[in-house]
């Protein structure tokens, strides 16, 4: 039999790369998981407290002149947990009971004789006099006096103007007629609406008076009246731009019907 010889293939440059990195990184994990980690020393403490040696004489006087140094407070301050809690801050309770004691009553003593002085020398200082009603003069009576009215009756019918409308002018007269009626006629209220231009542009009868007739001339004569119209109404042009409202009111003077007009009108 004849023996083989098997050689292993020669490394490539790659395969030989490969390996050098595989170690590297292998001994970096090793280094990152047992290398013990750089301990830092503790800090220092920072202590407050100054120590000064007194070296000469003259460091001596500068010490004993510190202010406060016989204070003992200044090295022991007081607290519950320090050796001066026991001391003078747990101090227990003073158990005091007062003796209940009462004094005896001392009644003060009565004075029999002096008990009405106090009412004599009032009667005796303070003099009532009788009461002198019969002397007084009666109270005057109070005069009836009537109080009637001076105004004249009204001898013909007037009409007045109310609300905004009564501060225009009127410029035409208004010629109101007397009305005979059995009964005395009541006011006829008259809304009316007044342009610009002076003109009347409504009329409302808003109250009668129990007349037909002395209604029906109470309308015809709002709407003929006539008012001063509005200066700046007349400058633009414009009469219908603004409307001032108000209110007639007629007072009707009523005559008495003759004698054959009442018979006609009693008559069924």
């Amino acid at each position: 039999m004849n023996s083989v010889v098997l050689e292993s293939p020669p490394w490539t440059r790659r395969l030989w790369i490969y390996a050098v990195a595989g170690t590297f990184l292998l001994q970096a994990v090793l280094v990152y998981f047992f290398a013990q980690p750089e301990q830092r020393p503790p800090e220092r403490p920072l202590f407050r407290t100054t120590i000064q040696f007194a070296t000469d004489n003259e460091a001596v006087r500068q010490i004993a002149s510190l202010p406060g140094l016989d204070d003992p407070t200044l090295l022991a301050l007081p607290s519950l947990a320090g050796f001066s809690g026991t001391a003078w801050l747990r101090f227990p309770p003073l158990d005091y009971q007062p003796a209940d004691w009462v004094e005896p009553a001392h009644w003060l003593p009565l004075d029999t004789p002096s008990l009405a002085a106090t009412f004599s020398q009032f009667i005796a200082t303070n003099v009532i006099s009788p009461q002198l009603i019969a002397d007084k003069p009666l109270p005057p009576l109070q005069r009836y006096e009537p109080n009637f009215p001076n105004d004249p009756l009204p001898t013909q019918s007037v009409a007045r103007i109310e609300g905004e409308l009564s501060r225009r002018k009127l410029v035409t007269p208004m010629k109101l007629k007397s009305w005979a009626s059995p009964e005395i006629l009541s006011n006829t209220v008259v809304q009316a609406a007044v342009d610009a231009g002076g003109f009347t542009f409504s009329a409302t009868l808003l109250s009668g008076s129990g007349s037909l007739n002395a209604d029906r001339h109470a309308l015809a004569e709002v709407s003929n009246a006539r008012f001063r119209p509005v200066p700046d109404a007349v400058r633009a042009g414009d009469f219908s731009r603004s409307m001032t409202w108000g209110k007639w009111v007629f007072q009707w003077h009523t005559l008495p019907v003759p004698a054959t007009n009442l018979a006609a009108v009693i008559s069924p």
